[in-house]
Protein backbone atom coordinates (compact mmCIF):
# COMPACT_ATOMS: atom_id res chain seq x y z
CA UNK A 1 0.00 0.00 0.00
CA UNK A 2 2.77 2.42 0.96
CA UNK A 3 4.68 1.63 -2.24
CA UNK A 4 1.56 2.26 -4.31
CA UNK A 5 0.96 5.63 -2.64
CA UNK A 6 4.60 6.65 -2.97
CA UNK A 7 4.57 5.69 -6.64
CA UNK A 8 1.39 7.68 -7.24
CA UNK A 9 2.85 10.79 -5.61
CA UNK A 10 6.08 10.40 -7.56
CA UNK A 11 4.23 10.12 -10.86
CA UNK A 12 2.12 13.16 -10.03
CA UNK A 13 5.17 15.27 -9.22
CA UNK A 14 7.12 14.20 -12.33
CA UNK A 15 7.32 16.98 -14.91
CA UNK A 16 8.80 16.12 -18.30
CA UNK A 17 11.00 18.70 -19.97
CA UNK A 18 9.62 19.39 -23.44
CA UNK A 19 8.51 22.21 -25.70
CA UNK A 20 5.01 23.44 -24.90
CA UNK A 21 2.69 25.96 -26.52
CA UNK A 22 2.00 28.15 -23.48
CA UNK A 23 4.45 30.34 -21.59
CA UNK A 24 6.38 29.40 -18.46
CA UNK A 25 4.06 31.45 -16.24
CA UNK A 26 1.08 29.53 -17.60
CA UNK A 27 2.89 26.22 -17.23
CA UNK A 28 3.51 27.02 -13.57
CA UNK A 29 -0.24 27.00 -13.00
CA UNK A 30 -1.57 24.32 -15.30
CA UNK A 31 1.25 21.84 -14.54
CA UNK A 32 2.92 22.59 -11.21
CA UNK A 33 -0.08 23.98 -9.33
CA UNK A 34 -2.37 21.26 -10.67
CA UNK A 35 0.06 18.54 -9.60
CA UNK A 36 0.60 20.06 -6.15
CA UNK A 37 -3.14 20.32 -5.56
CA UNK A 38 -3.64 16.72 -6.67
CA UNK A 39 -0.89 15.53 -4.32
CA UNK A 40 -2.44 17.56 -1.48
CA UNK A 41 -5.84 16.03 -2.23
CA UNK A 42 -4.33 12.53 -2.21
CA UNK A 43 -2.55 13.09 1.11
CA UNK A 44 -5.62 14.55 2.78
CA UNK A 45 -7.75 11.69 1.50
CA UNK A 46 -5.45 9.18 3.20
CA UNK A 47 -6.82 10.38 6.54
CA UNK A 48 -10.05 8.55 5.75
CA UNK A 49 -8.14 5.26 5.74
CA UNK A 50 -6.04 5.79 8.87
CA UNK A 51 -7.16 8.50 11.27
CA UNK A 52 -10.40 8.63 13.22
CA UNK A 53 -11.98 10.95 15.76
CA UNK A 54 -11.42 9.73 19.31
CA UNK A 55 -13.45 11.11 22.22
CA UNK A 56 -13.02 11.02 25.98
CA UNK A 57 -15.97 8.92 27.17
CA UNK A 58 -16.47 8.51 30.92
CA UNK A 59 -17.37 5.04 32.18
CA UNK A 60 -20.59 6.47 33.59
CA UNK A 61 -21.79 7.66 30.17
CA UNK A 62 -23.30 4.28 29.36
CA UNK A 63 -22.95 4.74 25.60
CA UNK A 64 -20.97 2.81 22.98
CA UNK A 65 -17.58 4.39 22.21
CA UNK A 66 -17.73 3.21 18.57
CA UNK A 67 -21.08 4.91 18.14
CA UNK A 68 -19.76 8.14 19.67
CA UNK A 69 -16.68 8.21 17.43
CA UNK A 70 -18.68 7.62 14.27
CA UNK A 71 -21.40 10.08 15.25
CA UNK A 72 -18.84 12.79 16.00
CA UNK A 73 -17.10 12.17 12.67
CA UNK A 74 -20.42 12.65 10.86
CA UNK A 75 -21.68 15.62 12.90
CA UNK A 76 -18.38 17.43 13.33
CA UNK A 77 -17.25 19.32 16.40
CA UNK A 78 -17.15 22.89 17.63
CA UNK A 79 -15.16 25.30 19.82
CA UNK A 80 -15.81 28.69 21.40
CA UNK A 81 -13.43 31.12 19.74
CA UNK A 82 -14.16 33.79 22.32
CA UNK A 83 -12.10 31.79 24.84
CA UNK A 84 -8.84 32.88 23.25
CA UNK A 85 -9.35 36.28 24.88
CA UNK A 86 -9.90 34.86 28.38
CA UNK A 87 -6.69 34.97 30.47
CA UNK A 88 -5.68 32.00 32.59
CA UNK A 89 -7.81 29.51 30.66
CA UNK A 90 -5.30 28.22 28.13
CA UNK A 91 -5.76 24.48 27.72
CA UNK A 92 -7.42 23.13 24.64
CA UNK A 93 -8.18 25.91 22.19
CA UNK A 94 -11.80 27.06 22.47
CA UNK A 95 -12.80 24.51 25.13
CA UNK A 96 -13.78 25.65 28.66
CA UNK A 97 -12.78 23.73 31.78
CA UNK A 98 -16.45 23.09 32.50
CA UNK A 99 -18.33 22.03 29.37
CA UNK A 100 -21.51 23.56 30.77
CA UNK A 101 -19.93 27.03 30.62
CA UNK A 102 -21.11 28.42 27.30
CA UNK A 103 -21.27 32.15 28.06
CA UNK A 104 -19.16 35.10 29.17
CA UNK A 105 -19.79 37.77 31.79
CA UNK A 106 -18.80 41.39 31.25
CA UNK A 107 -15.74 40.86 33.48
CA UNK A 108 -14.54 38.00 31.26
CA UNK A 109 -15.54 35.15 33.53
CA UNK A 110 -17.30 32.10 32.18
CA UNK A 111 -20.95 31.40 32.94
CA UNK A 112 -23.84 29.28 31.80
CA UNK A 113 -26.00 31.04 29.23
CA UNK A 114 -29.00 29.08 30.47
CA UNK A 115 -28.86 31.06 33.71
CA UNK A 116 -31.36 33.86 34.13
CA UNK A 117 -28.54 36.36 34.58
CA UNK A 118 -28.91 38.91 31.78
CA UNK A 119 -25.19 39.67 31.95
CA UNK A 120 -24.22 36.21 30.70
CA UNK A 121 -23.75 36.51 26.94
CA UNK A 122 -23.77 33.18 25.02
CA UNK A 123 -20.58 32.36 23.17
CA UNK A 124 -20.73 31.45 19.48
CA UNK A 125 -20.15 27.86 18.45
CA UNK A 126 -17.74 27.57 15.52
CA UNK A 127 -18.14 24.21 13.81
CA UNK A 128 -15.49 22.25 11.88
CA UNK A 129 -16.28 19.56 9.34
CA UNK A 130 -13.58 20.26 6.75
CA UNK A 131 -12.00 16.83 7.14
CA UNK A 132 -15.07 15.29 5.45
CA UNK A 133 -14.98 17.11 2.13
CA UNK A 134 -11.74 19.09 1.92
CA UNK A 135 -9.89 16.57 -0.33
CA UNK A 136 -12.63 17.02 -2.94
CA UNK A 137 -12.34 20.79 -2.64
CA UNK A 138 -8.57 20.74 -3.24
CA UNK A 139 -9.10 18.50 -6.28
CA UNK A 140 -11.61 21.05 -7.57
CA UNK A 141 -8.98 23.77 -7.17
CA UNK A 142 -6.66 21.66 -9.34
CA UNK A 143 -9.35 21.56 -12.03
CA UNK A 144 -9.76 25.35 -11.84
CA UNK A 145 -6.04 25.82 -12.44
CA UNK A 146 -6.31 23.76 -15.62
CA UNK A 147 -9.36 25.51 -17.10
CA UNK A 148 -7.46 28.60 -18.40
CA UNK A 149 -5.24 26.30 -20.45
CA UNK A 150 -8.29 24.81 -22.18
CA UNK A 151 -9.34 28.35 -23.05
CA UNK A 152 -5.79 29.07 -24.25
CA UNK A 153 -5.88 26.06 -26.57
CA UNK A 154 -9.19 27.23 -28.01
CA UNK A 155 -8.14 30.81 -28.77
CA UNK A 156 -4.70 29.82 -30.11
CA UNK A 157 -5.67 27.05 -32.49
CA UNK A 158 -4.12 29.04 -35.34
CA UNK A 159 -0.72 29.47 -33.72
CA UNK A 160 -0.69 25.87 -32.47
CA UNK A 161 -1.50 24.55 -35.95
CA UNK A 162 1.26 26.74 -37.42
CA UNK A 163 3.76 25.25 -34.98
CA UNK A 164 2.59 21.75 -35.85
CA UNK A 165 2.92 22.45 -39.58
CA UNK A 166 6.52 23.65 -39.23
CA UNK A 167 7.73 21.38 -36.45
CA UNK A 168 9.60 18.33 -37.65
CA UNK A 169 8.80 18.90 -41.34
CA UNK A 170 11.68 18.64 -43.78
CA UNK A 171 9.93 20.45 -46.63
CA UNK A 172 7.57 23.20 -45.44
CA UNK A 173 4.75 24.18 -47.80
CA UNK A 174 5.46 27.92 -48.06
CA UNK A 175 2.42 28.59 -50.24
CA UNK A 176 0.21 26.76 -47.76
CA UNK A 177 1.62 28.72 -44.81
CA UNK A 178 1.04 32.06 -46.50
CA UNK A 179 -2.39 31.03 -47.77
CA UNK A 180 -3.64 29.69 -44.40
CA UNK A 181 -2.12 32.18 -41.97
CA UNK A 182 -1.53 35.42 -43.90
CA UNK A 183 -4.74 35.46 -45.92
CA UNK A 184 -7.24 37.97 -44.56
CA UNK A 185 -10.12 36.23 -46.30
CA UNK A 186 -9.48 32.98 -44.42
CA UNK A 187 -8.09 34.66 -41.31
CA UNK A 188 -9.83 38.07 -40.96
CA UNK A 189 -8.02 40.87 -39.14
CA UNK A 190 -10.91 41.25 -36.71
CA UNK A 191 -10.69 37.58 -35.75
CA UNK A 192 -6.95 37.84 -35.19
CA UNK A 193 -7.46 40.87 -32.97
CA UNK A 194 -10.01 38.95 -30.94
CA UNK A 195 -7.42 36.23 -30.43
CA UNK A 196 -4.98 38.79 -29.04
CA UNK A 197 -7.62 40.13 -26.65
CA UNK A 198 -8.56 36.58 -25.65
CA UNK A 199 -4.93 35.85 -24.74
CA UNK A 200 -5.04 38.78 -22.33
CA UNK A 201 -8.16 37.24 -20.78
CA UNK A 202 -6.26 33.94 -20.41
CA UNK A 203 -3.72 35.74 -18.22
CA UNK A 204 -6.51 37.43 -16.28
CA UNK A 205 -8.18 34.03 -15.91
CA UNK A 206 -5.10 32.69 -14.11
CA UNK A 207 -5.14 35.69 -11.76
CA UNK A 208 -8.84 35.14 -11.04
CA UNK A 209 -8.28 31.44 -10.32
CA UNK A 210 -5.58 32.27 -7.77
CA UNK A 211 -7.81 34.82 -6.09
CA UNK A 212 -10.73 32.36 -6.01
CA UNK A 213 -8.52 29.62 -4.56
CA UNK A 214 -7.18 31.90 -1.83
CA UNK A 215 -10.40 33.67 -0.85
CA UNK A 216 -12.49 30.51 -1.22
CA UNK A 217 -10.23 28.57 1.11
CA UNK A 218 -10.27 31.45 3.59
CA UNK A 219 -14.07 31.56 3.52
CA UNK A 220 -14.41 27.80 4.00
CA UNK A 221 -12.10 27.85 7.03
CA UNK A 222 -13.98 30.58 8.87
CA UNK A 223 -11.79 33.48 7.69
CA UNK A 224 -8.64 32.23 9.45
CA UNK A 225 -6.69 31.19 6.33
CA UNK A 226 -5.78 34.61 4.95
CA UNK A 227 -3.21 35.32 7.68
CA UNK A 228 -2.18 31.71 8.32
CA UNK A 229 1.11 31.73 6.43
CA UNK A 230 2.23 35.02 7.92
CA UNK A 231 1.31 33.92 11.45
CA UNK A 232 3.04 30.60 10.89
CA UNK A 233 6.28 32.39 9.93
CA UNK A 234 6.06 34.68 12.94
CA UNK A 235 5.36 31.74 15.25
CA UNK A 236 8.50 30.00 14.01
CA UNK A 237 10.58 32.85 15.42
CA UNK A 238 9.63 32.01 19.01
CA UNK A 239 11.85 30.05 21.35
CA UNK A 240 11.31 26.31 21.71
CA UNK A 241 9.69 26.71 25.14
CA UNK A 242 7.00 28.91 23.60
CA UNK A 243 6.67 27.48 20.10
CA UNK A 244 5.94 23.90 21.19
CA UNK A 245 4.31 24.49 24.57
CA UNK A 246 0.98 22.66 24.82
CA UNK A 247 0.44 22.77 28.60
CA UNK A 248 -2.28 24.65 30.44
CA UNK A 249 0.28 27.21 31.63
CA UNK A 250 1.03 28.50 28.13
CA UNK A 251 0.21 32.07 27.17
CA UNK A 252 -0.52 31.79 23.43
CA UNK A 253 -2.26 29.46 21.01
CA UNK A 254 -0.52 28.14 17.92
CA UNK A 255 -1.67 29.45 14.51
CA UNK A 256 -2.48 25.87 13.49
CA UNK A 257 -4.81 25.46 16.48
CA UNK A 258 -6.67 28.62 15.59
CA UNK A 259 -6.97 27.55 11.96
CA UNK A 260 -8.17 23.98 12.54
CA UNK A 261 -8.34 22.92 16.21
CA UNK A 262 -7.15 19.39 16.93
CA UNK A 263 -9.48 19.15 19.94
CA UNK A 264 -13.14 20.10 20.02
CA UNK A 265 -16.51 19.57 21.66
CA UNK A 266 -18.94 17.01 20.26
CA UNK A 267 -22.56 16.56 21.34
CA UNK A 268 -24.25 13.21 20.83
CA UNK A 269 -27.95 12.55 21.33
CA UNK A 270 -28.90 9.18 22.79
CA UNK A 271 -32.39 8.14 21.79
CA UNK A 272 -34.10 4.82 22.39
CA UNK A 273 -37.41 3.20 23.22
CA UNK A 274 -38.60 -0.24 24.23
CA UNK A 275 -41.82 -1.57 25.74
CA UNK A 276 -41.11 -0.26 29.22
CA UNK A 277 -38.72 2.66 28.80
CA UNK A 278 -38.17 5.73 26.61
CA UNK A 279 -34.64 7.18 26.52
CA UNK A 280 -33.53 10.69 25.63
CA UNK A 281 -30.15 11.92 26.75
CA UNK A 282 -27.58 14.50 25.58
CA UNK A 283 -23.87 13.75 25.91
CA UNK A 284 -21.10 16.29 25.51
CA UNK A 285 -17.55 15.02 24.95
CA UNK A 286 -14.08 16.41 24.24
CA UNK A 287 -12.67 14.76 21.12
CA UNK A 288 -9.31 14.77 19.36
CA UNK A 289 -9.25 15.18 15.58
CA UNK A 290 -5.84 13.92 14.49
CA UNK A 291 -6.74 14.45 10.80
CA UNK A 292 -6.23 18.17 11.25
CA UNK A 293 -2.53 17.74 12.03
CA UNK A 294 -1.82 16.82 8.40
CA UNK A 295 -4.19 19.57 7.27
CA UNK A 296 -2.04 22.14 9.10
CA UNK A 297 1.02 21.33 7.00
CA UNK A 298 -0.85 20.97 3.72
CA UNK A 299 -2.67 24.28 4.21
CA UNK A 300 0.48 26.24 4.99
CA UNK A 301 1.98 24.85 1.77
CA UNK A 302 -1.15 25.83 -0.18
CA UNK A 303 -1.02 29.32 1.38
CA UNK A 304 2.45 29.96 -0.02
CA UNK A 305 1.55 28.37 -3.36
CA UNK A 306 -1.53 30.58 -3.74
CA UNK A 307 0.53 33.70 -2.96
CA UNK A 308 3.21 32.61 -5.41
CA UNK A 309 0.54 31.88 -8.00
CA UNK A 310 -0.84 35.42 -7.70
CA UNK A 311 2.63 36.85 -8.26
CA UNK A 312 3.41 34.57 -11.20
CA UNK A 313 0.04 35.17 -12.88
CA UNK A 314 0.43 38.96 -12.60
CA UNK A 315 3.94 38.64 -13.98
CA UNK A 316 2.59 36.62 -16.91
CA UNK A 317 0.09 39.37 -17.75
CA UNK A 318 2.80 42.05 -17.63
CA UNK A 319 5.09 39.96 -19.85
CA UNK A 320 2.32 39.51 -22.43
CA UNK A 321 1.54 43.23 -22.51
CA UNK A 322 5.26 44.02 -22.70
CA UNK A 323 5.65 41.54 -25.56
CA UNK A 324 2.92 43.28 -27.58
CA UNK A 325 4.38 46.71 -26.85
CA UNK A 326 7.84 45.52 -27.90
CA UNK A 327 6.46 44.20 -31.16
CA UNK A 328 4.74 47.51 -31.97
CA UNK A 329 7.82 49.48 -30.95
CA UNK A 330 10.02 47.36 -33.18
CA UNK A 331 7.79 48.24 -36.12
CA UNK A 332 7.51 51.98 -35.67
CA UNK A 333 11.18 52.45 -34.77
CA UNK A 334 12.33 51.33 -38.22
CA UNK A 335 11.11 54.35 -40.19
CA UNK A 336 8.28 55.39 -42.45
CA UNK A 337 8.38 52.21 -44.53
CA UNK A 338 7.90 50.01 -41.47
CA UNK A 339 5.08 52.17 -40.15
CA UNK A 340 3.35 51.86 -43.50
CA UNK A 341 3.87 48.12 -43.42
CA UNK A 342 2.46 47.97 -39.89
CA UNK A 343 -0.88 49.10 -41.34
CA UNK A 344 -0.84 46.09 -43.66
CA UNK A 345 0.42 43.52 -41.16
CA UNK A 346 -1.59 42.66 -38.05
CA UNK A 347 0.02 42.05 -34.67
CA UNK A 348 -1.05 38.41 -34.83
CA UNK A 349 0.75 38.03 -38.15
CA UNK A 350 3.84 39.47 -36.48
CA UNK A 351 3.62 36.66 -33.95
CA UNK A 352 3.44 34.13 -36.79
CA UNK A 353 6.56 35.58 -38.38
CA UNK A 354 8.40 35.73 -35.06
CA UNK A 355 7.79 32.05 -34.38
CA UNK A 356 8.83 31.07 -37.93
CA UNK A 357 12.02 33.14 -37.62
CA UNK A 358 12.97 31.44 -34.35
CA UNK A 359 12.15 27.98 -35.68
CA UNK A 360 13.69 28.04 -39.16
CA UNK A 361 15.47 31.03 -40.65
CA UNK A 362 15.38 29.59 -44.16
CA UNK A 363 11.61 29.11 -44.05
CA UNK A 364 11.30 32.59 -42.60
CA UNK A 365 13.13 34.04 -45.61
CA UNK A 366 10.88 32.16 -48.04
CA UNK A 367 7.72 33.33 -46.26
CA UNK A 368 8.94 36.95 -46.34
CA UNK A 369 9.71 36.63 -50.04
CA UNK A 370 6.26 35.20 -50.71
CA UNK A 371 4.56 37.94 -48.70
CA UNK A 372 6.62 40.58 -50.51
CA UNK A 373 5.50 39.28 -53.87
CA UNK A 374 1.81 39.17 -52.86
CA UNK A 375 1.27 42.07 -50.45
CA UNK A 376 4.39 44.11 -49.78
CA UNK A 377 5.57 44.96 -53.30
CA UNK A 378 4.49 48.59 -52.92
CA UNK A 379 7.09 49.10 -50.21
CA UNK A 380 10.16 48.14 -52.22
CA UNK A 381 13.13 50.42 -51.86
CA UNK A 382 16.32 50.98 -49.94
CA UNK A 383 14.39 51.26 -46.66
CA UNK A 384 12.29 48.15 -47.07
CA UNK A 385 10.30 46.57 -44.28
CA UNK A 386 12.10 44.46 -41.66
CA UNK A 387 9.70 42.52 -39.42
CA UNK A 388 10.37 43.09 -35.73
CA UNK A 389 12.49 40.71 -33.75
CA UNK A 390 12.35 40.53 -29.99
CA UNK A 391 15.98 39.47 -29.96
CA UNK A 392 17.40 42.09 -32.32
CA UNK A 393 19.96 42.42 -33.58
CA UNK A 394 20.33 39.05 -35.33
CA UNK A 395 22.83 39.67 -38.08
CA UNK A 396 21.96 36.56 -40.08
CA UNK A 397 18.23 37.26 -40.09
CA UNK A 398 18.80 40.96 -40.81
CA UNK A 399 20.99 40.12 -43.75
CA UNK A 400 18.52 37.58 -45.04
CA UNK A 401 15.67 40.06 -44.79
CA UNK A 402 17.60 42.76 -46.61
CA UNK A 403 18.52 40.40 -49.42
CA UNK A 404 14.96 39.09 -49.67
CA UNK A 405 13.18 42.42 -49.65
CA UNK A 406 15.60 44.24 -51.97
CA UNK A 407 16.04 41.61 -54.60
CA UNK A 408 14.69 42.49 -58.04
CA UNK A 409 11.25 41.26 -58.97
Amino acid sequence: MGTLITGSIKSLLTIKAKTRHDTYTDQFHRIFMVKMCMVASLLLGLNWLKDTITCIIPNTAGISSNYVHQACWIQGFYVYKELKHVPGLFGYYGIPKDLDDNGLLSNGRLCQASDKSSDCQPMTKTFYLQYQWFPFYVATIALLYYLPYLFFRYVNTDLISLKDNIKGVEQVDIDGVVQNYFNHEINPVGKMRMRLVANVFVKLFYIIVNVIAFTGTDSLINGDFKAYGREWLNWGKHENSIEFDYTATRHKFKPAEKLLPTFGICEVLELGKDIKHSLFNTHRFVCEISQNVLYHYVLVLLWFLFIMGMIVSCLGLLILIGDHMLTVTSFVSQGDKSRAMYKKLSLRECQYLEYIRKKDLAVFGKVIRKLKDERFHTLDGPNGFIPPSHNNPYKDSQKLLQETLHMST
